[in-house]
């Protein structure tokens, strides 16, 4: 018989990275072949502007949760564990509450719990107060930990009661899958007229789409455009960016292509000649896996993992948004070109595609590492 896995995982809606990892996982045929699956949707917030927000809604979704994971442990009886985990506030709350029930339930049967981490910020946490750092390691006591990669270890080191560490880059599908890469690429870079720069995540200043404007403002007299897309963190955001562009003159510089996905979202990164990723708070961006996808190089700043993923063939990393202009203005000169374009390319096609994802996650939760 093969062994019992119960995921308790994210899942669009809201559409941000962990939810796209548990959609594929919850999807992936290779995690179904060698265990019997059972998956239960962390449901939490509607859009991502309500992330973080408490409302009786929130409430009664706790109160679901906890029903369901207790309903599966005692019907279903798994032999390993999977849950997505969180950092801090009001949602650590409700995971400590939940991971109880794993936790009473392995006095009566053995089970491997696994934690996927998909964000930062262990470590400020726990230094924040000594409950936090108690709670924190109750939470992880005996428990593996997943991490997005090696970089983010450092984030746990006050944290001591944890079982082992694995590490899994996530993946992303492959957007150009059968087209013929060097004809495209070669074709793209045949005349090169305008140079189009990309700015592709939420539109909130955590993201840094107030620096990549102002990094319009300043080239603006160069043979550069600016395409921002993503949605909105608030009206006071998009009020300030539109206003931003009127008082600048960006008009004929700077495109806003709203929410993308699909067709639209693959469109803007066939044009694109550079993604713009000046984010101050991450910790694997899939967008920086997709622009290497594509073949496209990425300037970015040293959040997280990005300087895991990026390496100096493929796109430069800042320490701080003030080294951004001439980190562009490099990017532009020596890595727009077909040779990057494919070394990108195969970087992404050797590291990070989903079936090097699931072949990983596979072989962790069968205790086993290619890291």
């Amino acid at each position: 018989m093969k062994p019992r896995l119960l995921c308790i995982l994210h899942r669009s809606p809201p559409a941000h990275g962990a939810a796209k990892v548990g959609d594929f996982i919850a999807e992936s045929e290779k995690l179904k072949e060698r265990f019997d699956c059972r998956f239960i949707t962390i449901k939490s917030s509607d859009t991502i502007a309500d992330i973080g927000r408490i409302n009786v809604k929130k409430f009664y979704l706790v109160a679901e949760l906890y029903i369901k994971v207790l309903w599966a442990l005692v019907s279903f009886r798994p032999d390993k564990i999977y849950f997505t985990a969180s950092i801090r506030s009001v949602v650590l709350y409700r995971d400590l509450l939940v991971s109880t029930l794993w936790k009473g339930y392995r006095l009566f049967k053995p089970a491997e719990i696994y934690y996927h981490y998909h964000t930062k910020g262990v470590d400020d946490y726990v230094s924040a107060s000594r409950r936090n750092l108690a709670l924190t390691r109750f939470f992880l006591k005996n428990v593996n930990l997943i991490l997005l990669s090696p970089l983010l270890e450092k984030d746990f080191r006050q944290v001591n009661t944890y079982k082992s560490v694995y590490f899994l880059p996530n993946g992303v599908e492959d957007p150009l899958e059968g087209a013929d890469f060097d004809e495209y690429v070669c074709g793209k870079y045949k005349h090169v007229e305008t140079i189009e720069i990309l700015y592709l995540a939420h539109m909130m200043k955590e993201k840094g789409y107030p620096e990549a404007l102002e990094l319009a403002r300043k080239m603006k007299g160069e043979r550069v455009h600016f395409h921002f897309a993503g949605n909105w963190g608030s009206a006071e955001d998009e009020k300030a960016f539109f206003e931003f562009v009127e008082k600048n003159d960006l008009r004929d510089r700077v495109t806003y292509h709203g929410f993308v996905s699909g067709e639209e979202k693959s469109t803007l990164f066939r044009q694109a000649h550079l993604l713009l990723y000046p984010s101050k708070n991450d910790a694997f961006p899939l967008t920086i896996v997709e622009s290497l996808a594509f073949g496209v190089p990425v300037v970015a700043t040293a959040e997280g993992s990005i300087p895991y993923i990026l390496d100096d063939r493929s796109g430069v990393v800042v320490d701080d948004l003030n080294g951004l202009y001439k980190a562009v203005e490099w990017t532009m000169e020596k890595l727009m070109n077909v040779e990057t374009a494919r070394y990108c390319r195969n970087r992404y096609l050797q590291n990070f595609t989903l079936q090097r994802f699931e072949e990983r996650l596979v072989k962790i939760l069968e205790g086993e590492s290619d890291e």
